[in-house]
């Protein structure tokens, strides 16, 4: 059993994230995406790009490309494309998941 300040690290291999510790590295940010895809978790994300401001709605994630994400808008179906997951500079997503949690606003580290 957790207790409040245990590192949830343990939980899942691929993160190293917290809800205490708000940045993750872009590398973290993927496998989170890939986790959330397999997973078929009913999450959505939205992001923030470098010289950007938010995107307005929260996106079902298609596919995830080499460089890039495609979304889908879940309200109209519209599709975005985030061409380069390096030019993410912020998430955050409308659900918990692991130990993500929703409506937090995630920084992504560069590197």
């Amino acid at each position: 059993m957790l207790m409040p300040g245990d590192n949830t690290d343990r939980l899942h291999p691929h993160f190293s994230t917290t809800s205490s510790n708000s940045q993750i590295s872009v590398l973290e940010l993927k496998r989170l995406l890939f986790d959330i895809v397999d997973s078929r978790a009913e999450v959505c994300v939205r992001f923030r790009l470098i010289g950007e401001m938010w995107q307005i709605n929260h996106y079902r994630i298609v596919t995830i490309t080499e460089p890039g994400v495609i979304l889908e808008n879940e309200f109209d179906s519209k599709p975005s494309v985030v061409p380069n997951i390096n030019n993410v500079m912020q998430f955050e997503l409308d659900r918990s998941f692991r130990q993500y949690q929703p409506h937090f606003h995630y920084s992504v580290v560069p590197g």
